[in-house]
């Protein structure tokens, strides 16, 4: 692959997805204003812990079946029986995840998990909204793997920008209609409604794109396991020890200090969606096309690695130079005593996006153990370290130890990687 051809292809494909994502990210940005006008610092931090909430659901799905879907949806040596089984088996897969998450967070830690949003509804009520407009979460994001495994990056912008729209407008409404209840639950049915949205794009595409539904195979489940394997890895040391770690912060704090630290995290997740987003919806597919040519593989991803970190650090030193500014932009001016907190956030930001992009290559070449365990180093080095920070440190300890969690992440991830950039 020469090296002009594959930067035209590579910010060919980027821009609409770029487009899709910026969208996405304002629209991220639109929610966490509402919440901090509205409902200030303390609201804020429930919203933070809701999504996160939310996100024990969809991670496992997403990072799991939805990427093996892609990967093999992705490979030229897989024919169109064996896509269909797995797209078949994935749907099973999916929904048999989010029963069994459902029964061990709500049914058997509710207090733990759920307690903290439930205030003005009873748990029933609660569960009549939450359960179908999550399970529609994870049937949006199965159907946009399938989009974007057939590279229809202009398709998938197109939903996602209409997708946001309905999104924030329910937002919007819950927020100011509703109760503190109505207002959190507005987030994963607005999430939800963008199942609509690609599902419409698949039946107008019913003739090119055959889906259907069928029985699960033993075949096409044993090649999605070992995404799985490497996605509870993720769950278990990323959003779930995220959920532990805030919990511990709020009790140690309370919502509103709490709130500080959580706008600086906010912000990170917005600018790592509109990354992850952009260059995640090109790169991973593309990557796994290439799985079988290690030359044009290995040059592909320095390529992508080298454009992404330049980019990076540009939008990340704007960020950190005008920090206060986008602080009370974004969230309110009560923010702005959280821009401190910036400076390491910022740092491990950059690692944490080149580490993204090593993960993944490893990923796409299935290579469970080694995920994991870089998975599980980077979370002992996080915990650690909060733990020996946060009294002498207070609320910067925990910025300190996401900045040092990811070095260590990236570092550990060349060494796993060596191989392929360095010979």
């Amino acid at each position: 692959m020469k090296t002009p051809k594959l930067k035209t292809e590579f910010l060919k494909s980027s821009s609409w997805s770029f487009t899709a994502v910026a969208f996405r990210a304002l629209g991220g940005l639109t929610i966490n204003k509402l919440f901090s006008i509205y409902l200030g610092s303390a609201g804020l931090t429930l919203l933070s812990h809701f999504q996160n909430l939310t996100s024990l659901f969809t991670l496992l799905p997403s990072e799991g079946v939805n990427r093996g879907l892609m990967k093999y949806w992705s490979d030229p040596k897989i024919d169109e029986f064996e896509k269909k089984k797995l797209f078949q088996t994935g749907l099973w897969v999916s929904a048999f995840i989010f029963i069994v998450v459902l029964g061990l967070l709500y049914f058997w830690q509710r207090e733990y998990f759920f307690d903290r949003f439930i205030k003005e509804y009873t748990p029933s009520e609660f569960l009549k909204i939450f359960i179908p407009a999550v399970f529609l979460m994870i049937l949006s994001g199965y159907l946009n793997s399938i989009i974007l495994s057939l590279r229809q990056v202009r398709a998938y912008a197109l939903i996602n920008i209409v997708g946001l729209v309905l999104l924030v407008g329910t937002v919007y409404f819950g927020i100011t209609k509703g109760t503190i209840d109505q207002a959190l639950l507005s987030f994963s049915v607005g999430y939800g409604l963008m199942f609509f949205c690609a599902l419409f794009y698949l039946i107008y595409r019913r003739k090119d794109i055959k889906l259907s539904m069928g029985k699960p195979d033993s075949q096409s489940f044993k090649r999605i396991f070992k995404f799985l394997a490497m996605a509870i890895s993720a769950i278990a040391f990323g959003r779930l020890l995220d959920f532990a770690v805030r919990d511990y912060v709020i009790g140690l704090y309370g919502l509103e200090k709490t709130g500080l630290w959580q706008s600086v995290a906010k912000m990170s997740t917005s600018y790592m969606l509109v990354f992850t987003g952009t260059v995640g919806v090109v790169y991973y597919p593309k990557m796994a096309s290439l799985i079988h040519d290690r030359v044009n593989l290995k040059t592909y991803v320095i390529k992508v690695m080298g454009f992404v970190a330049f980019v990076s650090i540009l939008a990340l030193g704007v960020y950190y130079l005008n920090r206060e500014f986008f602080l009370t932009a974004f969230f309110s001016a009560e923010f702005k005593q959280a821009a401190y907190l910036v400076k390491f956030q910022a740092f491990g930001d950059f690692f944490a996006i080149l580490s993204y992009l090593l993960a993944y290559l490893l990923s796409a070449r299935v290579e469970t153990m080694r995920y994991i365990g870089a998975q599980v180093l980077s979370a002992i080095i996080y915990v650690a370290l909060i733990w020996i920070l946060i009294q002498p440190l207070d609320l910067e300890a925990l910025t300190v130890a996401y900045m040092w969690r990811y070095i260590g992440f990236f570092l550990i991830l060349v060494f796993f990687n060596r191989k392929l950039l360095f010979r």
